[in-house]
């Protein structure tokens, strides 16, 4: 077996095997399989013998044909009633025969041909039908045979229609005569039919059996009948036997490959639609993904304020830093006092481990408290059309359930990765920049300035033996309030444009994040690579037959 049949097998076998959602593919599967095994089969008997099936209706003389062949009466005739009621073989001698059921005579001298009368194709028993298909799909050589008054037969080419293609053929007129030959018109009809049709011998079958079993010479009333004798015993050699085998084969790949490249067809403009269909649907969901989440989460600026705020003043320092922290612990005592209340609530009143549980937690739980009702039914509302679209394009609908479990999974995985990921990075070095070294010296720099220079004036003047009265210390504390509320004022919406840009940045990012493949409609987009991987192995197969 060369290397491109063997590949060409491979690709047979496994879209003959097929079980997926492509449901033409499916179903021509199991027809494939059936044309798989016997190119299989066929492909081991290329050095066999030739096994030659001798076709026809009642009463056009195969059985006659066939013992003229063999110069004796191996075969039942009869002018008035079919005879042959299951296939008899003429053989040569241990040939193996395809068929139990087959009647072998191992008498012939033909060392490479096996000649298989059948019943008649149009028998009104079943049977006779069955075992004449039988035969059909065993033979490599169709000898069909009529006469002058039964050639046009519709339920002989009945049985040969699918096999167009597949098998040689040679057409045998049984009892030629003085009146005119068929041989142009019942040609003409054949190859209108689609019938590839080889030699063409017109033969008297009785003539020649009665001269073969009186032992004369031939005479011209026979006909082609000698050389039809000719072609089967010289003509028909091994090289000419491994040719007509390997032009089978090659019918049948062509014709298992024209089916597949018919389905094939049918499927590439829906597969297109599809593919932009489920394109569209992916990028409606996940705009109305991200419209939802940045409507309840996004639209909430008070949470990354509170984020970074609480971020800072964890990490803050110095003077401003400590009255912002007084503040900050102040404002948010109402949601720390419940925790407060507790043994637990005491050993982290710092509130470290509660900030940095809201810096993320709090921010996640927003996002995945958001609408997901809206969400799911926008998504079912999607796949919905879309498998009805598949319906409609030969492809299976898919299972709605896990499909939606896996889109949750996603969605969720998608927004906790941004907002545990960029966005809380943004908002912890947001309050690491506000709570450096550097800023701290800058913010603490004024008040402390001040507070060196009210000392000094108090020394002074102690010094000097005078005392400062109680109106010069309420106006230093005002002063020096009024100064460190300008601080905290200055750091409130230094955090708040922190938070700005956390959040905007942080939008960004779960847009990017949202409108990345492969958010939802997995099961079709397997289903749709599942299709184009068969379509691929198809032009492949038709690459390599052609």
């Amino acid at each position: 077996m060369s290397e491109s049949i063997i590949n060409v097998m491979e690709h047979l076998e496994a879209l003959a095997t097929y079980n997926g959602p492509w449901k033409a593919l499916r179903e021509e599967a199991p027809r494939l399989q059936e044309r798989v095994t016997e190119l299989r089969a066929r492909e081991t008997r290329l050095d066999d013998v030739l096994v030659v099936a001798l076709v026809g209706g009642s009463g056009v003389g195969k059985s006659t044909l066939l013992n003229a062949i063999a110069g004796d009466q191996i075969a039942l005739t009869s002018a008035m009633r079919p005879c042959t009621t299951k296939p008899r073989a003429y053989h040569p001698p241990g040939t193996e025969l395809p068929f139990h059921e087959w009647e072998g005579v191992p008498r012939s001298a033909l060392e490479h041909l096996v000649l298989i009368d059948t019943p008649d194709s149009d028998s009104i028993a079943h049977i006779h039908r069955e075992r004449t298909i039988d035969v059909l799909k065993q033979c490599d050589l169709i000898v069909l045979c009529a006469s002058t008054e039964k050639y046009l037969d519709e339920a002989t080419w009945s049985l040969l229609r699918p096999l167009r293609g597949q098998r040689a053929m040679i057409c045998v007129e049984t009892k030629a005569g003085p009146h005119p030959s068929v041989k142009e018109h019942w040609l003409e009809r054949l190859k209108d039919q689609g019938f590839e049709v080889g030699p063409y011998f017109r033969v008297n079958a009785l003539r020649t059996l009665d001269r073969k079993m009186a032992g004369t010479p031939a005479g011209d009333d026979e006909y082609d009948g000698p050389a039809f004798d000719e072609f089967l015993r010289e003509e028909l050699t091994r090289e000419r036997i491994a040719r007509i085998k390997r032009s089978n084969v090659a019918g049948l790949l062509q014709k298992a490959t024209g089916q597949l490249e018919s389905i094939a067809a049918e499927i590439r403009p829906s597969l297109k639609t599809l593919e932009t269909r489920i394109t569209e649907a992916d990028k409606a969901l996940a705009q109305e993904t991200l419209t939802l989440v940045s409507d309840h989460l996004f639209a909430e600026p008070h949470l990354w304020t509170y984020a970074v705020g609480r971020e800072t003043s964890i990490r803050s320092k110095g003077f401003v830093g400590l009255c912002y922290r007084m503040v900050d612990g102040l404002r948010n005592l109402p949601m720390r006092l419940p925790g407060l209340l507790t043994w637990k609530g005491l050993k982290n009143s710092d509130g470290r481990k509660a900030a940095e549980m809201l810096t993320t937690d709090d921010l996640v739980q927003a996002g995945a408290t958001m609408a997901p009702v809206r969400v799911l039914e926008f998504y079912r509302a999607q796949q919905s059309e879309l498998a009805l679209a598949f319906v409609r394009g030969g492809i299976d609908a898919l299972d709605s359930p896990a499909g939606e479990a896996a889109f949750q999974k996603e969605l969720d995985t998608r927004l906790v990765s941004v907002i545990k990921g960029p966005a809380r990075e943004r908002v912890q070095q947001g309050a690491r920049r506000l709570s450096r070294w550097l800023t701290t010296v800058v913010l603490d720099a004024p008040p402390v300035a001040f507070l060196v220079y009210t000392a000094y004036l108090v020394v002074t003047n102690y010094l000097h033996a005078r005392f400062l009265d109680i109106g010069f210390l309420v106006h230093s504390a005002a002063v020096l309030s009024i100064i460190t509320a300008v601080e905290l004022v200055g750091l409130s919406f230094a955090i708040r444009s922190v938070a700005w840009m956390a959040r905007q940045g942080s939008l960004q990012d779960l847009r990017v994040a949202f409108l990345a493949p492969r958010l939802a409609f997995q099961q079709e987009k397997v289903a749709l690579s599942d299709v184009k991987e068969n379509l691929e192995r198809i032009e492949a197969v038709k690459a390599m037959v052609l």
